[in-house]
């Protein structure tokens, strides 16, 4: 069947479901991760890689996913990430030790690049004037899912345990696989050129070991000789690329589109974003969580509700961003993003007694960061030639979970080195339950910490290019 008879709609459909199946389960797995460690007599340095796997693996292929997509065809590259994605997914419900589990992890990032080539796929589907408004809907699903995973993984996992989550992920999976393999397709040929593979090496090498420095600092220190090791080789990677890029002939994604001054901005806006949009959610969680008098004293399930109407909001608030975008182009939108991102986090340190509270709170943070990701993608998207758009945003992506992935480690120092010893029970002869806990000061840093990259949002925003939708055609958009 020829793309042209295929609606681009069913597509759009098609493209979003999955997004929202893919970070439902991995958010699933966060609320588990006590019984998961107890079951398989893990570690918490182990039980933090069941996490960390998928993003490692993931945030290092998800730039040669699109290169590969770009040169080979966006739709292949789709089904052959989700067919992985959806394997792993069937063999992780049925792992025997805590090793496996966590190889399988790493196999689940393959799944990673689904995001970036569907916002890829959407750009080349969808007339220029709705591509934001395609690229808005997509990338609510990221926030949604989290929070739908969060609270379906915490009821799975409390009535029908860890492993159903996983099979019921994989059932799930295996719909939408063929679904995708019946609806979407391909609108632009692909850009057959001559991959330079050891520039992937050098970039992926360097990301992974940027995010296994990450992964493991709140078990193994900032500043430890192993730790310092692996973060200058990860720096070192980097560098080399940078030197290896100036003077090859193709590298995996060339340094005159980086400079590109939007595509900077997006890049520069996305690692910034991708710390706060993590603060949110852990800081919101951990608050929600955290016994009385220093937080809320929640269940988990109720912690993640709290998030609940922040992320039904993005569903409204997504689309409209989008089409702000086409309308106003994104520089208003990212700007108006982070200041609205601003006011949220300055509430949730000021105003946060009470869950009616906090849900107000997340509410407003969550509009602007949502408000922010869809500027950033279209900018991408329009700002790269055509050849180059699932690649260029497969490098936005791990971008911004480099900074995604900087929100735990600041969130997990805080609640280390701010802590408060509570008392909550008397006896004639002793204290009888002494705990302690995070106090004041370490959720008030936490979300400092969003304003403050929120902040330093609006002011790379200001650097940004504005285009409207009329004027992409004719390149003003770089």
């Amino acid at each position: 069947m020829q793309g042209s008879r295929r609606s681009p709609y069913a597509v759009l459909a098609v493209l979003t479901l999955v997004s929202l199946l893919t970070m439902y389960v991995e958010a699933m797995v966060i609320p588990s991760l006590p019984k998961i460690e107890q079951a398989l007599s893990a570690t918490n340095l182990q039980a933090a890689w069941i996490v960390s796997a998928y993003l490692v693996v993931g945030a290092a292929v998800a730039p040669i996913f699109g290169k590969l997509g770009d040169v080979y065809g966006k739709r292949k590259l789709y089904l052959a990430s989700f067919s992985a994605y959806t394997l792993s997914i069937f063999l992780a419900g049925f792992a025997p030790n805590v090793e496996y589990l966590i190889a399988i992890r790493a196999m689940q990032g393959l799944g990673f690049s689904l995001f970036p080539l569907s916002l890829a796929i959407v750009t080349d589907i969808f007339p220029k004037e709705r591509v934001a408004v395609a690229q808005g809907v997509i990338s609510a699903m990221v926030a949604i899912g989290m929070t739908v995973g969060m609270i379906a993984g915490a009821y799975i996992e409390e009535y029908f345990g860890w492993r159903m989550m996983f099979h019921i992920g994989f059932a799930l999976a295996a719909i939408m696989l063929i679904l995708a393999y019946i609806i979407i397709y391909d609108a632009a040929p692909p850009h057959k050129e001559k991959i330079d593979y050891l520039s992937t090496v050098i970039l992926s090498s360097g990301t992974a070991l940027i995010l296994i420095y990450l992964t493991e600092t709140p078990y193994s220190g900032w500043f430890s000789p192993s730790q310092i090791a692996v973060l200058v080789s990860g720096a070192a990677l980097f560098l080399g690329y940078i030197a290896y890029a100036s003077k090859a002939e193709n590298p995996l994604i060339s340094l005159g589109l980086l400079k590109r001054r939007n595509v900077l901005v997006a890049n520069l806006a996305g690692f910034l974003s991708g710390v706060a949009m993590f603060t949110l959610f852990l800081g919101v969680i951990y608050f929600s969580e955290e016994l009385p008098p220093y937080g809320l004293g929640l269940s988990v399930i109720d912690a993640a509700l709290t998030l609940f109407p922040a992320t039904l909001a993005m569903i409204f608030i997504a689309p409209l961003a989008g089409s702000a975008t086409s309308s106003l182009g994104p520089k208003p939108v990212l700007a108006y993003g982070s200041l609205v991102s601003m006011l949220g986090f300055w509430l949730m340190i000021n105003f946060r007694s009470s869950p009616l509270q906090l849900v107000l709170d997340s509410f407003i943070t969550g509009v602007g960061i949502v408000s922010i990701m869809i500027p950033i993608v279209n900018m991408i998207a329009v700002s790269v030639p055509s050849e180059n758009v699932a690649v260029g945003l497969g490098f936005n992506t791990m971008v911004r979970f480099l900074g995604s992935s900087i929100g735990p480690v600041l969130a997990a120092t805080y609640m280390t080195d701010y802590k408060y010893y509570v008392v909550y029970g008397l006896s004639f002869r002793s204290l009888t339950e002494v705990f302690s806990e995070a106090g004041t000061a370490a959720f008030n840093y936490i979300f400092l910490t969003g304003l403050v990259f929120s902040f330093l949002t609006f002011l790379v925003a200001l650097f940004a290019k504005n285009y409207r939708s009329k004027s992409i055609s004719a390149g003003l958009a770089v």
